[in-house]
């Protein structure tokens, strides 16, 4: 075919795929690693608030000053990253060192996505260059489906070390896999911009600051309800739980469904799609609130979210593009931060309510954080 797309670049959707499940699959052992440790749930929820900051903190700083490293090295760089933090996390039950190697993990997989978008598209033709990016994307939609679920699987018939141990193993694979098959064409990465004051010059317009806004509170408002999720099905819908793994599956399925629905399908402009789909989700968010007890429910609530959730990541990361132009691996790594700013709220916020007895609440919460970013969105120039 004429445009085919390279196959390599699904060696970028399994690191992809290892990466976010690298990140969220804490989100499913929250509950066996609060007993395990004897700690609370909003406690343990700072494992997941570890890994935000870590990629927060360091995405801006790394894509200042390595933006003449070339793309390949630095998605090696995150390999090996998230590998040690993933080793040390499996090898050890201390709280202290666990948020280490979480916060490592983070920088890692911070590397990765401010540079996966730009390699995968240097490394298809121009005509399949989205549909490139959105392959990347649906790494992370498979790993709703299957990396989280796994993990709680694995918890379950083992114990929740057992999982961390899994996740450095396929750190390792990912590794392996991007030194044999990832050649990103020379030049690929160079910048429209040489000085970093001009650079940042990119990010600090009116509008870019408005956009990074409302992904920070997009994947707040997502994150306060994810994060919690598996909690919130066993302690509040009161299910089996032999549910919940199945659950958090159509969880991912509607995830991966969204990706595949959207991908093809992005209108220019994308205005009036996003913040149509930021009502949608905030009502599905919600909902898990009001309908959290209605078990016959709760499986075309679950599969709304992930739906949107999967449409969100996806039109957020054409956005950014559009957005930033030349100058899109600085932008690229502000929304990183952005994003991992959005989930450390989102699960801080949401374990300080469910130590207050709010568990029931969190759907709000959710729901009412994705409609300040829909507000937000509101006020942006149309692109």
């Amino acid at each position: 075919m004429a445009h085919s797309l390279n196959p390599k670049v699904y060696v970028l959707t399994f690191t992809a795929f290892v990466m976010l499940s690298s990140e969220f699959i804490v989100a499913g052992l929250l509950p066996q690693i609060a007993t395990a440790l004897g700690i609370s749930i909003g406690q343990a929820g700072w494992l997941v608030t570890a890994f935000a900051l870590g990629m927060g903190a360091s995405a801006p700083l790394i894509a200042a000053f390595t933006h003449r490293v070339s793309l390949r090295t630095l998605l090696i760089a995150a390999c090996v990253a998230l590998l040690l933090g993933n080793s040390l996390c499996a090898l050890t039950s201390d709280f202290t060192l666990l948020l280490i190697g979480r916060a490592l993990g983070g920088v890692g997989v911070a590397v990765f996505w401010t540079n996966a978008a730009l390699a995968a598209a240097a490394m298809a033709s121009p005509e399949v260059r989205s549909l490139a990016v959105s392959r990347v994307l649906i790494g992370v939609s498979v790993a709703s489906v299957v990396g989280v679920p796994l993990g709680k699987l694995v918890s379950d018939l083992w114990h929740w070390e057992a999982a961390l141990v899994l996740m450095a193993v396929l750190s390792a694979v990912a590794l392996a896999m991007v030194l044999r098959w990832v050649r990103v064409p020379a030049g690929a990465s160079e910048p429209a911009h040489s000085t970093l004051a001009a650079r940042l010059a990119a990010v600090c317009q009116r509008d870019v600051l408005l956009a990074l806004l409302s992904y920070l509170l997009v994947f707040g408002g997502i994150m306060a309800v994810f994060s919690y999720l598996a909690t919130f099905l066993i302690q509040y819908t009161a299910l089996p739980a032999l549910y919940v793994t199945p659950l958090l599956a159509l969880y991912g399925l509607a995830d991966i469904a969204g990706n595949l629905l959207i991908a093809k399908r992005v209108p220019d402009p994308l205005h009036l799609l996003f913040k149509r789909l930021l009502l949608v989700l905030a009502a599905a968010l919600a909902a898990l609130s009001v309908f959290g007890t209605q078990a016959w429910l709760l499986p075309v609530v679950i599969i709304a979210a992930g739906a949107c959730h999967a449409a969100a990541g996806l039109l957020t990361g054409i956005d950014v593009l559009r957005r930033a132009g030349a100058n899109a691996q600085l932008v690229g790594a502000f929304n990183v931060t952005a994003i991992n700013l959005g989930i450390m709220l989102g699960a801080v916020a949401g374990g300080a309510l469910i130590d207050q007895g709010g568990l029931a609440l969190i759907g709000c919460l959710g729901g009412g954080l994705v409609l300040l970013a829909w507000w937000v969105r509101g006020r942006l120039v149309v692109v």
